[in-house]
């Protein structure tokens, strides 16, 4: 736990929370603020009953999961049930079904059929925990015509992680000390129902989504969620090699960067 990052997020939190809403994020993997556990306990799933499954020659039914929440991804955000309650209610027609978060026609792969929040258990997901979570699942028509390569990677099961494409809405700043009573209090309030917890124990803090507006899921390499997979006759081993740790240095850069970003992005942000 960086005692010093924490500090200076504490005493920027408006300022990051503002410029974090002024972009569209794409939770794909990348550069991580996770240590890699040796030890985390990720195991083969069974298969979720509620899920779509089915293969023709042009189109197939798959049932993807673009998050899953209560646990601390990547970026070191959490999200909560309802996080994109609202969002679904009120853009259901307008949430697409993309390939690698490139906004463009021609990286539709799917059409979605239905969008959802829904309770799935920790061991259907594959973790070794008791329980149950919510996740955000798209149905969706898959066809070969809007990109045949993306379209037999699905039909081969090879495609088995997601990301969404979103923008935050309401957001919280949690931190593990008691130095900052606010933060403090909204720590003590979500932590016991993070499955992985001992990450967000090891970083100290935490970015709570409790509201985002979702534009689309898209297939990728690697989420920054990694419970984001397609779910088919069973969920298979969740690949968690390759995931760095950024140094001190590295967050000092960051930071720096963030600061950076948010003064120019207040330039094109409108009040009203």
């Amino acid at each position: 736990m960086d005692k010093d990052y924490i500090k200076h997020l504490v005493e920027h939190k408006a300022e990051v929370i503002e410029l974090k809403k002024a972009q569209i994020k794409h939770t794909e993997g990348g550069l991580s603020i996770l240590k890699q556990k040796d030890d985390i306990s990720i195991q083969k799933g069974n298969k979720v009953s509620k899920n779509v499954y089915s293969n023709g020659e042009d189109t197939l039914q798959r049932t993807i999961i673009g998050n899953t929440y209560n646990w601390l991804d990547s970026h070191g955000d959490i999200h909560v049930k309802g996080c994109f309650a609202k969002s679904i209610k009120e853009r259901q027609d307008k949430i697409f079904h993309l390939a690698d978060h490139e906004f463009k026609i021609t990286a539709k792969v799917g059409q979605p059929l239905k969008i959802y929040e829904d309770e799935v258990s920790w061991k259907e997901l594959g973790i070794n925990r008791d329980g149950d979570t919510t996740a955000l699942f798209m149905d969706s028509e898959i066809r070969k015509s809007m990109n045949a390569q993306i379209f037999e990677e699905y039909k081969s099961d090879a495609i088995d992680q997601h990301s969404v494409g979103m923008v935050y809405v309401k957001m919280d700043l949690a931190v593990n000390d008691e130095e900052y009573p606010e933060e403090y209090k909204v720590w003590n309030d979500i932590i016991s129902f993070v499955a992985n917890k001992e990450d967000a124990e090891e970083l100290g803090y935490a970015w709570i989504v409790r509201e985002a507006k979702l534009v689309e899921i898209s297939c990728v390499l690697a989420g920054s969620n990694i419970l984001t997979p397609t779910l088919s006759q069973e969920i298979k081993n969740i690949n968690t090699e390759g995931v760095e740790v950024i140094t001190p240095e590295q967050k000092e850069v960051e930071q720096s960067l963030q600061i950076s970003k948010f003064y120019n992005n207040l330039k094109f942000i409108k009040h009203e």
